[in-house]
Formats: C-alpha cells, sequence, structure tokens
C-alpha cells in the first residue's frame, strides 16, 4: 500500500500478477526518462547561464525555474513537467535562482527553501524585492516540514507551499491555478 500511494503520488502506478505456487510479481511504472534527466543535470552542472536573454519558449509552454540543489528531485521533477508542456530553467542555488529569473523571466518559480549559497527564502524576498518579480506566481518546496514553516514561506511572498516528496499531480494543479490563463500549457 506504501509503495502503491507513493507511485501515484509521482504520476505511476503499481500493477500485481499472481499465480497459485509459482509466487507474485509486483511492478512499478513511473513516468522517467532518463537521458533527458541526465542531460539536463548535465547541462545545468557544466553550463552556466548565458549573459543574454534567451529565445523565449516555444508558443503554448510556460517557463518555469525549478531551484533545487538536489539531483535526484531534479531528475524526478524535470521530465514530468517537461512532459506536461512546461519549458524549464533549473538553477542549483539561491543565488542561481535570481540569475535565472533575471535572464529567463519565468512565469512562475518552483524553489526549494534549503539550498547552498543563499537559502530559498531569502531567495524569494530578493526577487520580490525587484519590480519585474512582484507578481511572479513563487510556490516554495522544502523536505523539512516543521510547525510554521508554510507561514515563513508565504510570509518571504511565496504564494503557495508544498512539502517533500511532492505529489506530482498536486504540483502540476497547484502550477496550474497560479498561472494565468495565457500562459497555461495545451494538452490535447
Amino acid at each position: 500500500a506504501l509503495v502503491q500511494r507513493m507511485a501515484e503520488m509521482h504520476g505511476g502506478s503499481v500493477s500485481l500478477e499472481s499465480a497459485a505456487e509459482q509466487g507474485s510479481r509486483f511492478t512499478v511504472a513511473l513516468p522517467w526518462k532518463p537521458q533527458t534527466a541526465a542531460g539536463l543535470i548535465e547541462t545545468a552542472k557544466n553550463h552556466p547561464a548565458p549573459a543574454n536573454p534567451v529565445t523565449p519558449p516555444p508558443a503554448g509552454r510556460p517557463r518555469i525555474l525549478l531551484a533545487e540543489d538536489n539531483d535526484l528531485n531534479i531528475q524526478t521533477l524535470s521530465p514530468y513537467l517537461k512532459a506536461k508542456g512546461y519549458h524549464l530553467n533549473i538553477a542549483k542555488n539561491g543565488v542561481e535562482a535570481i540569475g535565472q529569473a533575471r535572464i529567463h523571466q519565468p512565469d512562475l518559480i518552483l524553489m526549494d527553501i534549503q539550498m547552498p549559497e543563499l537559502d530559498g527564502l531569502e531567495a524569494i524576498r530578493r526577487l520580490r524585492a525587484q519590480k519585474a518579480f512582484r507578481r511572479t506566481p513563487i510556490i516554495a518546496l522544502s523536505a523539512l516540514t516543521m510547525p510554521g514553516d508554510r507561514e515563513r514561506c508565504l510570509a518571504a511572498g511565496a504564494n503557495d507551499y508544498m512539502s517533500k516528496p511532492v505529489s506530482l499531480k498536486n504540483l502540476t494543479a497547484a502550477i496550474d491555478s497560479l498561472l494565468p490563463k495565457n500562459t497555461k500549457p495545451s494538452r490535447e
């Protein structure tokens, strides 16, 4: 039951095959494209943000900035969000997040709270202090859920707060609820 819940939280499923006196086989299916995730991680590690603004994402693909220092979380979130129609940029710490936001002007920011160099709360505060990002939707993501964390994130300027492990279905719903109608991906 626990494995089934975890698989469903990540947009997957669990199936069972069973035969008397032969045993049972459980299959866990998760949305996963290792070559895509590996490529994204390599790009994030080896290619710093360009000095010039980049071209906008293809029409109908909102740009999301994923500020996350954990490679496993990047490998989980990136392929899923790309498959849902979002264009992603990745930052590995709060300083990079601010720089990437300035360069790419994302439609929405997913901000991990505990990151090196500059934590997510301070990064959110600094982004909100800039006129260009006062209305950009920000969802705070945190693995350490303590009483008052949600309130601290919202007080720093986040629009929403989600604890890790994040339900991918709930994350997509939260993103869609915060994006302006004209920036939502088309999912035909």
